[in-house]
């Protein structure tokens, strides 16, 4: 059978092989972890459909694939292997594909273990950079900032902006990830700082799914937790603002900055918005 690269979050359009966890010939089981793919957000191993034999490898580590594009075929248990793939030789194989010579070398899973080069850039970084500069090329930034004590701001901003999705960057090793603070309206502040912790430990482990990194209305960033007192972040690309808080200072006082596209607020709207985060972080 075809095990095709599945749509894992409805923006999903395309993937990365990072590396193939069985090799060629070797036996899966039904819901074993087959494969690790990167997307522009986040890591996902994709598991065996099927008990068999993996019988061919298709897209080797480092291809890029879009969604739906068969990444490999699996031989069913019970099933004759398909011993007329097994023949091809590698080049031969690549150019029915339509792959030059260049590209049909043995991937690294043949390979055995190949430290990655140094000197170039993970799918997730490279995204994250190529996001960041469409941000400052395409989104009129603006920036506004109001001293005031910011310990529960997630809930604060879902509240005064009526968003029930917000995201929390987190600082990871490949980058920033941000991961999706659901029903933040409806939670209270101990439910969501629970998931804020969940959240960023599965994103350190490298273990969230993709639709945990979507969907989010507006972004928090909390740069006072490196000790940074006043930040003006980007917005990230198809959300109207981002909300940074600052380290809290002795006078149990902090500087909050939100920054937004000031094709979604004018000057005075953020600056409403801002007081309103105010107002609710006063009632919790």
């Amino acid at each position: 059978m075809d095990f095709l690269l599945p749509r894992l979050a409805d923006t999903l359009v395309e993937a990365t092989v990072s590396r193939w966890l069985k090799r060629t010939g070797e036996k899966v089981s039904k819901g074993e972890p087959l494969v690790e793919v990167e997307t522009d957000k986040v890591n996902s191993e994709l598991e065996a459909p099927v008990e068999g034999v993996l019988n061919e490898i298709l897209v080797p580590e480092g291809e890029t694939a879009p969604v739906g594009a068969v990444l490999a075929r699996i031989t069913e248990a019970g099933e004759a292997a398909d011993t007329s793939r097994e023949a091809k030789a590698p080049a031969t194989a690549a150019a029915a594909r339509g792959v030059g010579r260049a590209q049909s070398e043995p991937s690294t899973a043949d390979r055995g273990d190949v430290p990655p080069s140094e000197g170039g850039l993970s799918t997730m970084r490279r995204r994250i950079a190529e996001r960041m500069q469409e941000a400052r090329a395409t989104i009129p930034q603006g920036a506004c900032r109001k001293g005031g004590w910011t310990a529960y701001f997630v809930k604060a901003l879902a509240m005064a902006a009526g968003a029930d999705s917000i995201g929390v960057a987190v600082e990871v090793p490949e980058g920033l990830l941000v991961p999706v603070v659901k029903g933040a309206t409806t939670s209270s502040t101990q439910e969501i700082s629970a998931r804020v912790g969940d959240l960023a430990e599965r994103a350190r482990q490298n273990r969230l799914q993709p639709a945990e990194v979507s969907g989010g209305a507006f972004t928090v960033t909390n740069v006072g937790g490196g000790g940074a007192l006043l930040a003006f972040p980007l917005v990230n690309p198809g959300q109207p603002g981002i909300l940074a808080p600052g380290a809290v200072g002795s006078d149990g006082h902090c500087f909050v900055t939100f920054c937004y596209d000031r094709r979604a607020y004018d000057d005075y709207a953020a600056d409403r918005l801002l007081a309103r985060v105010e107002e609710e972080l006063a009632r919790l």
